[in-house]
């Protein structure tokens, strides 16, 4: 185990209190004990929800109900030797959560990817879009399916890194070389007229990525060409990743994206969470890394 990989000191974890979001908290919890992290429970009452002729009662309802059940959570967590506080407000649901991480310095945001209803499954992606585009800090999104690597969260032995060369992925990438514990897997998918472009793409990647730099954890370098979501998808599975971690899309996503979009697609058809990373702000490191990357 390393003992000089990245930790997150404040990590929130956005819940709307349904069974499929206790796998995004459970998750939370652990990376947040093994990090010694503070967790910050945020929870959001929608008014539109209530916008009906008994609204006033069932809003008062369910807001007790939302505040019974995070007394619940907190004690809970507290037992596990966590630090938390929980957050409820109500309003826009995206804004809610963006303005508690600014007031709690939020370094790593989680997120369920599955809501309660339908409806809600619908709501809860259309946050997550936004919050992919919006947030400063990286977002981790866990699905149901997730949870099998819970043994893994906040120490992940095998990561695939997936990256396109831009200042997001970068970042990524260099996230991803604090944080993994065993083996690091560095892809970039590529549309190559020739093999000398491929092998032009290998060396930025080995560049980018040392074989072995601070003597570690080994990094393998691969170019491979095809659909990105789906290369992504398959060698994450081959790989047996217990996390895959990608550059943020700098903008909102809509239904609209899900098609064309590496991230969305990543998200939908992997098994393992996904850490989504945002590109630095102004100058940058990454940026510098992408400019020295395009020179080699």
């Amino acid at each position: 185990m390393r003992k000089d990989a990245l930790t997150f000191r404040t990590i929130a974890v956005a819940t709307d209190l349904s069974e499929a979001a206790s796998f995004a908290l459970r998750y939370a919890q652990e990376i947040a004990r093994r990090h010694e992290s503070t967790l910050v429970i945020v929870h959001v009452i929608d008014p539109v929800s209530y916008a009906f002729p008994a609204g006033a009662s069932d809003e008062f309802k369910g807001d007790q109900a939302a505040r019974d059940e995070l007394r619940r959570i907190e004690e809970d967590t507290r037992r596990k030797g966590i630090t938390v506080h929980s957050v409820i407000e109500s309003g826009i649901i995206c804004e809610c959560i963006l303005q508690s991480l600014a007031d709690h310095h939020v370094d790593l945001l989680v997120l369920g990817t599955r809501g309660k209803t339908e409806a809600g499954r619908v709501a809860l992606g259309t946050v997550a879009r936004q919050l992919l585009g919006k947030a400063s800090c990286s977002i981790l999104t866990i699905s149901p399916g997730a949870d099998i690597s819970l043994p893994w969260a906040g120490q992940w032995r095998r990561v695939l890194a997936a990256t396109d060369f831009s200042a997001a992925s970068l970042a990524a990438l260099n996230l991803a070389q604090s944080i993994v514990h065993e083996q690091l897997l560095v892809l970039h998918t590529a549309h190559c007229a020739n093999q000398h472009e491929c092998s032009h793409c290998l060396e930025r990647l080995r560049f980018l990525a040392p074989f072995n730099e601070s003597h570690t954890v080994p990094v393998n370098h691969i170019v491979a060409s095809g659909d990105e979501g789906q290369v992504i998808a398959a060698y994450a599975h081959s790989f047996d990743a217990d996390l895959v971690v990608l550059g943020s899309p700098g903008r909102e996503l809509s239904e609209e994206d899900l098609p064309r979009s590496t991230i969305l697609q990543v998200i939908s058809h992997v098994s393992c969470p996904v850490l989504c990373v945002p590109a630095a702000r102004g100058t940058t490191e990454g940026e510098l890394i992408q400019e020295v990357a395009f020179a080699c």
